[in-house]
């Protein structure tokens, strides 16, 4: 395996910039904004558009990462760092050939690596016996400090990190929806005020609109507000419409019906209890006057996005007086609880409270600094933050296939295993039903069928003389055993597959029928003896410290899994790529695994690389309670999202698969015009 040199110096440039800002020991970069303006900054995301990369090459790799970032919240610079010691490691042998293991390696060891060897040691940031899909305030607490560690100084980190507590707490976005529009909505759900504190800063109920009243009338208690995004003064002419005024006289008067729908829209509204008029654009000075008159309070000219969010947290439509509805009844209108100005620093807002009619409480947040600069930082690792919590509701979901065939190939791909060295491990089956086991077995026939496919290319392109390897089964030669309760190892069940034949599967529908029927559950062959060892299986669950593990488990991730912060991930994944990666017949496939396991421990050297021996100590504090089974030794508070990280490691690869597979650039001066036959050559 081998990256062009290029590759290798532009990435290990990229990492260069990016090292100084990672983790909580790191630095601030200063960057300079073409009018003048100066940034202290520790993102990685701001760090790499700052820079004037001219490499096509060097800007992919950069546009990955921020995409990366933009996708997960979180994970830039350790994207260049890994990015840049995976590429660093192939040096021997073809790109093409590192290209093509790699996605082997991906589905042969990595999600094995996690399915198999992580899961045991994750926490669920999800309060056991908790009302479903919920984050634990403590783990949130430590979600979020142990993330602005790597973005904020240690002076505010702590003050940002209670605010972004209470803000999700008032907002109830412990829970994916009310989280994913606090993500999703997060500029208009803060404001920024210079010239003050942090201390100053403060999470309000309702909503902040950057906008001043253009008729403001006090009112007191319960009222009710509408939207419009339309000038409520009727027009004489519309797009495509003629209006012919044959004198002044029939001029005034159409003004005058104009003024009269106006005012006769204000009291239909004043009727109907509205004294809130929101408007996402400019109104005629008739509809202010009226409004004034009738004692509604207008606030015009909001956003397009203000106008979203405004309907998104009462749940209502624009409001459209067009025709005879005038008279009808107001349906779309939201409940407000008070409404009135507000100004922080020199600007002005209107603060207005509204009721929710969704799992989102109305909550904003006024972020205070001595500049504007810092509180864009605040602002951006805030919803950043949000961004990565919201990844933590999702899992990594696996085919029951890819599982099944992983299960049968554990002693090593494209090699048979033999049936003595196996060991029987109790497991839950998930689908007794007929209909389930014919699902699942159709599943893993074209999982293992697609699997052997693409090793069969992977492993003649090792064979020069094209001669396929002795051992490899064929597709019509796995079996699944099924034992039942109190059975032993002699008394295992061997059902044919069912990509043999149809009396086959129908064979195979009678004989689970009758395991299912007499217990309700299957136990299936899960392991080698190697990795059965390993799990400590012998000596009980309990004793071991695993939990039980799933024949063909529903994800590789489950929703909620986080781990302790610093470097605990890269390790725990290192340690697990090694010894999967021994199982692996494919000499490519074990090569890119290696490089991935040696790749991954950048990470936290990086992180402890101002200590002496700090990474050579918790290396070997971490992979001694791995081999003896204990619990890790934790010595920093706070936890990360094991998704962010999983998706990290698989848009690295992603990313080097790319890379490789570039054969040539082309650099164009112009822009590119479509080729027509009557184009000639000096066109171009």
């Amino acid at each position: 395996m081998a990256s062009r040199p290029g590759l290798q110096q532009e990435a290990a440039a990229l990492a260069g910039a990016v090292r100084g800002a990672l983790g909580p020991r790191g630095g601030r970069a200063l960057l300079v904004r073409p009018d003048g303006r100066a940034l202290l900054t520790r993102d990685g995301r701001r760090l790499l558009e700052a820079l004037g990369l001219q490499p096509p090459t060097a800007r992919v790799m950069a546009a990955c990462a921020c995409r990366h970032q933009s996708a997960t919240g979180d994970g830039a610079k350790t994207f260049v760092l890994l990015l840049a010691a995976v590429l660093g490691a192939m040096r021997e042998g073809s790109p093409r050939r590192a290209a093509r293991a790699l996605p082997a390696f991906e589905r042969r060891v990595l999600e094995r690596a996690v399915a198999r060897g992580l899961r045991p040691h994750l926490r669920s940031a999800f309060p056991a016996g908790g009302p479903g899909e919920e984050l634990e305030a403590a783990a949130l607490e430590a979600l979020l400090e142990a993330y602005l560690r790597g973005r904020l100084g240690p002076g505010e980190r702590r003050a940002v990190t209670l605010l972004g507590c209470e803000l999700c707490a008032r907002c109830g976005a412990r829970r994916p929806p009310a989280l994913r529009l606090l993500c999703g909505r997060f500029a208009q759900l803060h404001a920024a005020a210079a010239g003050l504190p942090l201390a100053r800063s403060r999470v309000l109920p309702g909503v902040l609109l950057r906008r001043d009243f253009a008729a403001y009338c006090p009112a007191g208690g319960r009222l009710r507000a509408v939207l419009v995004t339309r000038c409520l003064r009727p027009v004489l002419t519309g797009p495509g419409v003629e209006c012919a005024v044959r004198s002044e006289r029939q001029h005034r008067a159409a003004l005058r019906w104009c003024g009269g729908r106006t005012e006769a829209v204000m009291e239909h509204l004043r009727s109907g209890g509205v004294r809130l008029l929101l408007s996402g654009v400019k109104q005629h000075e008739e509809v202010i006057f009226y409004a004034k008159l009738h004692g509604v309070s207008v606030v015009e000219c909001l956003s397009s996005e203000e106008v979203a969010l405004i309907s998104e947290i009462a749940g209502i439509s624009p409001y459209d007086p067009a025709g005879d509805s005038v008279q009808g009844e107001i349906a779309e209108a939201a409940v407000v609880t008070f409404c009135q100005p507000l100004l922080l620093g020199s600007q002005r807002y209107v603060h207005i409270g509204f009721s929710s009619a969704g799992a989102f409480q109305p909550h904003c947040l006024v972020l205070c600094a001595p500049v504007d600069a810092i509180n864009e930082q605040h602002a951006a690792a805030l919803h950043g933050a949000f961004t990565m919590l919201l990844q933590l509701f999702r899992a990594v979901d696996q085919e029951c296939g890819a599982e099944g065939e992983s299960q049968n190939g554990a002693s090593g791909v494209g090699s048979g295993y033999s049936p003595a060295t196996e060991t029987q491990v109790v497991t839950e089956s998930i689908a007794c039903g007929s209909s389930q086991v014919s699902e699942h077995q159709l599943g893993a026939c074209r999982g293992e069928t697609a699997a052997q496919s693409s090793d069969l290319a992977l492993q003649e392109s090792e064979r020069p003389d094209g001669t396929p390897p002795a051992s490899a089964p064929g597709p019509h030669s796995k079996e699944l055993s099924v034992c039942t309760d109190g059975a032993d190892s002699a008394g295992t069940h061997k059902l044919p597959a069912l990509c043999e034949c149809p009396d086959g599967m129908n064979e195979s529908h009678r004989r689970q029928q009758a395991v299912c029927s007499h217990r309700n559950y299957c136990t299936a062959v899960a392991s080698t003896a190697t990795l059965c060892e390993h799990l400590g299986v012998g000596k009980g669950p309990e004793k071991a410290g695993y939990g039980v593990t799933q024949s063909c488990p529903s994800s590789i991730l489950e929703a909620g899994s986080v781990l302790p912060v610093g470097g605990y991930f890269e390790i725990l994944l290192h340690y697990y790529i090694q010894h999967y990666a021994k199982q692996v017949q494919q000499s490519a496939v074990t090569a890119i695994s290696n490089v991935v396991a040696d790749a991954l421990l950048s990470i936290p050297k990086a992180l402890y690389g101002t200590e002496r021996n700090g990474f050579t100590k918790f290396y070997l504090e971490t992979t001694e309670a791995l081999r003896k089974n204990q619990p890790l030794p934790v010595n920093e508070k706070g936890l990360e999202s094991v998704y962010c990280k999983y998706q990290l490691v698989t848009s690295v690869l992603h990313c080097v698969t790319e890379l490789l597979n570039i054969d040539l650039i082309i650099g164009v001066k112009r822009p590119l015009q479509k080729i027509e036959d009557k184009d000639s050559d000096d066109d171009f």
